[in-house]
């Protein structure tokens, strides 16, 4: 099976202790999806995958819901240490930096060891959230068609 060069670079971050909002950035149909899913498989840390492509509304409940059901998996996956949320498409979340951020800190607060892996296609409205409310919290990685 293919594996994208980033394909260790993800891996290596998916194993890291939780530091940074992990962002995987680039156009649709780079990869996005199928290389975080390919991640996903080969780390032993329990998961979590949404995609955000059929969400009604652009509704931002189902940021907090998502996170939900990750908090409670990773309480559920005892004895595991960590666990990783992965939110496919989520620039067509209304507000969705303001909730990931609150939902982060809330997180780090508590010392909640979910880390957070968020995919998009739009540089525009992923620039936008990242600057203005994410500052400080991620980290980006960038796809295009040859990497």
């Amino acid at each position: 099976m293919y594996k994208r060069p980033l394909f260790n670079d993800v891996i290596n971050r998916l194993q890291e202790p939780r530091k940074f909002i992990q962002v995987l950035a680039g156009p649709r149909q780079c990869g996005k999806t199928t290389l975080i899913l390919q991640a996903l498989e080969t780390v032993d840390t329990p998961s979590h995958y949404a995609s955000a492509d059929a969400v009604p509304g652009r509704n931002g409940n189902w940021i907090e819901q998502q996170w939900e059901v990750a908090r409670l998996k990773l309480k559920q996956s005892a004895p595991a240490k960590a666990f990783i949320l992965v939110l496919d498409e989520i620039q067509k979340i209304k507000d969705w930096a303001e909730i990931v951020k609150k939902l982060w800190d809330e997180d780090t607060r508590g010392n909640i060891a979910i880390k957070t892996v968020l995919l998009g296609s739009s540089p525009l409205l992923l620039q936008k959230g990242l600057q203005e409310s994410l500052g400080g919290r991620f980290e980006l990685i960038r796809l295009s068609q040859s990497n």
